[in-house]
């Protein structure tokens, strides 16, 4: 909240799921925000908050957790609402996903935590048309034109990685493939992709990349259904596919330092062989399959760079998603060697999910720092993401850093460890001892930037990949005795 004329900064309040709807109230200083999401799985989540504008204190009023999509002031004691269904099974028993209700209270202006009880009296209304973001482009494309101005659609810039000369290549939003210098504003070639770059991985070679594509999900017969995905090999010098797969599922890849690699099934349903890998090289025509159990679509992914094996995440039989331990596949025979489990504090017993990571040598010896959360179903709470060092390979633990937010991209060398959040904050972390060197909010021209991917460079440099398709090129120093220390 700003105050009028010089905007200066009076409350700051922040949520847990994203904000959807703001509706101040007629009379009192009030305002009710409605946040939430689907959560990819099975939930739609969030809440009803109230704030008061006065005193910048916030109650959350909904007694379960919901997405609330809409609101709106009726009357001083009314507010119309929009909620959506609680989970997934219920959109057959209402043939939507939006539920509308009412609440009249003449309390308002003394409104207490989950002070609001099911059931609220909702009834089915139909669901808003989704955006077409072709027809937003034309709009945008067409204002451009009629003003002289060149404009191209960039988004989501998911992966970057680098060339020893400098060359920094990037998968993106439409883009399978893209190649950068660092003397020239424009890309050295693009290989445009009808959906979207995912991953990158340059090969020791230093000649040959892997990208890998994904077309978005599509939501049909009232679920959503991803495609399988694309992986091709690239040269980097002329900008040109080598050889490409078409996969038979949605895929990510897994490498290691000598240039081994292997695909995981990401399908996380029943269907048999969900959630196997291969371990591929470029002559292999039909790899074996490794049985590592289905894949699980939030606390899977451990995506570690410079590692010496195979890593993957791997669950309980019975229920995937419980009991998540680090393994390393063989490249030559397929055996999975358990290594650790992703849970360090057995007091705590936490549900965690993996994350990005770095192996590490130095003077603590061989270790991993990985990224990750300790799951809760209200959201993510304030220190559950984490940063984590563990001996390699019997995981032990060296030090924990806590932070508020999901970490996004991590990379390492000697020193430090370089760690980008979704908030749009990049820290400096000492390697040794996770004690923070420096921490700093991402912005361009003053405006703030989420990144999603990034990669160190030489000479103290990091290249960031941000949500709004920018590839930012950070100079970074690390002083020390600055910040707080690793837990």
């Amino acid at each position: 909240m700003y105050e009028s004329g010089n905007l200066s900064l009076l409350h700051l309040s922040t949520t847990r799921w994203p904000a959807n709807a703001i509706a101040c109230h007629p009379t009192l200083p009030l305002a009710a925000i409605g946040t939430g999401a689907y959560d990819g799985g099975w939930s739609y989540e969030g809440e009803l908050l109230l704030l008061n504008l006065t005193t910048g204190v916030t109650m959350s009023l909904l007694e379960h957790p919901r997405e609330v999509r809409r609101i709106v002031w009726r009357d001083s004691q009314t507010l119309d609402m929009v909620l959506a269904i609680p989970c997934d099974e219920d959109e057959e028993r209402f043939g939507t996903t939006s539920l509308a209700c009412s609440i009249r209270r003449d309390d308002w202006d003394h409104a207490t935590e989950k002070m609001l009880r099911m059931p609220y009296g909702e009834t089915p209304v139909p669901d808003e048309p989704r955006t077409d973001p072709a027809s937003a482009a034309a709009v945008i494309e067409k204002f451009c034109d009629d003003r002289g101005l060149r404009w191209v659609v960039r988004r989501g810039v998911w992966a970057v990685d680098s060339l020893p000369d400098g060359r920094i290549v990037a998968a993106l939003e439409g883009v399978r493939l893209e190649c950068w210098s660092p003397t020239i504003e424009e890309p050295l070639w693009q290989l445009p992709v009808d959906g979207v770059g995912c991953q990158v991985k340059v090969l020791p070679d230093e000649r040959t990349a892997l990208a890998l594509t994904q077309t978005p999900p599509r939501f049909e017969s009232r679920r959503w259904t991803l495609d399988p995905s694309v992986l091709a090999e690239i040269d980097i010098d002329k900008g040109a596919v080598k050889t490409l797969r078409e996969l038979q599922f949605p895929a990510v890849v897994v490498s290691r330092s000598d240039g081994r690699w292997a695909i995981r099934d990401t399908e996380h349903n029943t269907r048999v062989g969900a959630g196997r890998a291969f371990v591929c090289s470029s002559t292999d025509v039909d790899p074996a399959a490794i049985e590592l159990g289905r894949y699980d679509l939030f606390n899977h992914f451990f995506d570690v760079r410079y590692a010496p094996d195979l890593l993957f995440l791997q669950g309980r039989k019975d229920e995937s998603w419980r009991g998540k331990w680090v393994v390393s596949v063989d490249a030559q025979d397929g055996s999975i060697r358990r290594l650790f489990p992703l849970e360090w504090d057995k007091s705590r017993n936490g549900h965690l999910f993996g994350g990005c990571g770095a192996y590490l040598t130095g003077q603590s010896g061989p270790a991993l720092v990985h990224t990750g959360q300790v799951h809760d179903r209200a959201g993510l709470l304030r220190g559950n993401a984490f940063v984590v060092r563990r001996a390699y390979p019997t995981g032990e633990l060296q030090w924990v850093f806590k932070a508020d937010h999901q970490a996004t991209a991590l990379d390492a060398d000697g020193d430090f460890v370089y760690v980008a959040f979704n908030s749009g904050e990049l820290v400096i972390l000492r390697a040794e001892d996770g004690s923070v060197q420096d921490r700093q909010h991402l912005q361009v021209d003053g405006h703030p930037v989420v990144p999603l991917s990034m990669v160190r460079l030489s000479d103290g440099r990091l290249a960031v990949g941000t949500l709004d398709g920018r590839i930012l090129v950070c100079a970074v120093t690390a002083s020390p005795n600055v910040g707080d220390n690793g837990e």
